[in-house]
């Protein structure tokens, strides 16, 4: 896709963003886009269903919108976050939509590092 321009945050906006397949399994790799890329994404036709969501830009309130949060209706959401952050991160809504939708969250400034392992394997 070509890249984001004007924006207000186009850094972060123009992040990457990463598909896992593994057999039947699928993690969504957010890196720090917020709106304006999920708007985007979602107007690609991308199939973006995953079992797994590591959350965009560290779980803040400009990510993780509900309607993007519904087309990739995870099991669980992975949050990279720092403890003690001065952002807020992550905002007290985008908990609220991950939960709405089902997501199990797990958050590094609760959990430390948070391993991934596919139903069945080893």
């Amino acid at each position: 896709m070509p890249v984001l321009e004007d924006t207000g945050d186009d850094i972060n906006e123009n992040s990457i963003v990463a598909m896992l397949h593994c057999g039947d399994f699928r993690e969504l790799f957010m890196g720090t886009p917020g709106e304006s890329s999920e708007a985007r994404l979602l107007a690609s036709g991308i199939d973006l269903h995953a079992d797994v969501l590591k959350v965009g830009h560290h779980g803040s309130q400009y990510a993780s919108t509900p309607p993007f949060i519904a087309a990739v209706h995870p099991l669980a959401a992975v949050i990279s976050v720092g403890r003690h952050n001065t952002f807020g991160h992550p905002g007290p809504a985008t908990l609220t939509t991950l939960e709405r939708f089902g997501a199990t969250v797990y958050r590094t400034d609760r959990c430390g590092a948070v391993m991934i392992n596919k139903p069945g394997a080893p």
